[in-house]
């Protein structure tokens, strides 16, 4: 991973080393061996503004429409982060800048593109600067000065002042003090107390030798915008307006995939089970004709049984009702019996013969001789030396 920081000149650090790439014949040769990146870019302005936080279609809508009214000149590309309730910091860097950077160095390449302002926050909170005080940040660079003012995750347009040895403090309180005045609605705090940060020690002095009592902190980071971006955890990455339309189609193109996916997951379990429950109930509808089939053919294996066997009494009688007479008889029979067996026999006419028992009491209740039993025969029996009836009621 490389990373990146565009001003005048180009700074490139490998993660231990950095260099400046100049703008030679060669230095975009340079640019584009790098496989990967994280950059950020100094020139960048900022806004303040509030605005509800939900919808956030609403929202983007706010935030966009109070920066075109402050920044309306040129073309921009917007991000915005959220540094507290309703409230959010909107950063805007001019399209043609992000165009001519994503021209260097292609798009697919660069991990993250944020603003100087972010990197250097994340050194400075990784440093343990206090940001909950007014910062101004002052980075020596070879012929220039940046200066960043930072008030808890609001930080301003970064100043850009030429080194010609002159005295650098009035610049960093005039830059202190407008920041002030474009933050004062949003600031909880009204003092005028600041403390400086500088990069480099002999600058730290020539600021110090001026004024005393000044709060002056040196940080040993010769480009703390490299070291922040580093670990450039945020919601801000700038991309061409085209590339964001690819990324977001590219989204919505995976959603729909997913979508498809899904629905023809479902209309495979569909038409799976659809299946299962064809072949399932083709099976059972076999099975069902199959024993319909062996139904009617035991049916008429009974019905020529029954021709050969009672031919004689159907042709009297046209009909045989055994099974009524048996279920008439078990209503007569009182319940203390229980029919052990019984059988149909023909002498010179069809009998049933019953085998009874007594339950468990041993008491033979009176047969009533009535309807059906009225001309029965019965007559007490043994059966393996357990008393009994046999009944036998002609038919």
């Amino acid at each position: 991973m490389d990373y990146l920081l565009f001003n005048n000149e180009i700074i490139v650090s490998d993660g231990i080393n950095a260099h400046r790439v100049e703008k030679g014949s060669d230095y975009k040769d340079i640019l584009r061996t790098i496989e990967k990146a994280n950059l950020c870019v100094v020139d960048v302005d900022v806004l303040i503004a509030a605005a509800v936080e939900f919808p956030i279609e609403k929202k983007d809508s706010i935030l966009v429409r109070k920066f075109k009214e402050l920044y309306q000149h040129e073309a921009y590309i917007i991000q915005d982060e959220r540094i507290d309730n309703n409230l959010f910091q909107v950063i805007g860097i001019k399209e043609i800048k992000v165009r001519e950077i994503y021209s260097l160095i292609s798009p697919d390449r660069v991990v993250s593109f944020i603003p100087y302002g972010i990197a250097l926050r994340n050194t400075l909170l990784s440093q343990r600067i206090d940001l909950n005080r007014t910062v101004v940040f002052v980075d020596e660079f070879k012929g220039e000065r940046l200066l960043t003012v930072f008030d808890g995750l609001k930080f301003s347009r970064t100043r850009i002042i030429a080194n010609n040895e002159g005295d650098i403090l009035p610049e960093i309180k005039r830059s202190q003090i407008d920041f002030l005045k474009k933050t004062e609605e949003f600031l909880s705090k009204k003092s005028a107390d600041f403390v400086i940060v500088v990069n480099d020690q002999d600058l730290a002095q020539e600021i110090s030798k001026n004024e005393e009592n000044l709060q002056i902190e040196c940080l040993n980071v010769k480009y703390p915008a490299l070291e922040g971006l580093k670990a450039a955890g945020t919601s801000v990455n700038y991309r061409l307006p085209e590339e964001s339309f690819k990324k977001r189609r590219e989204i919505e193109l995976k959603k729909r995939v997913r979508a498809s996916s899904i629905s023809l997951c479902v209309v495979a379990v569909g038409v799976l089970f659809f299946l299962f429950n064809k072949v399932e109930l083709g099976i059972v509808k076999d099975q069902c004709e199959l024993a319909r089939q062996t139904y009617e053919q035991l049916d008429g294996k009974l019905n020529t049984l029954d021709k050969e066997t009672y031919r004689e009494d159907l042709r009297l009688h046209k009909s045989l009702n055994y099974g009524i007479s048996y279920l008439s008889m078990l209503e007569i029979i009182p319940a203390s019996y229980t029919v052990n067996s019984f059988k149909f026999c023909k002498t010179n006419k069809w009998n049933i013969e019953m085998i009874l028992f007594p339950n468990e009491d041993g008491v033979f209740d009176p047969i009533p001789r009535i309807k059906i039993l009225r001309d029965a025969e019965i007559k007490d029996i043994f059966v393996n030396n357990q008393p009994g009836k046999h009944l036998k009621v002609a038919l």
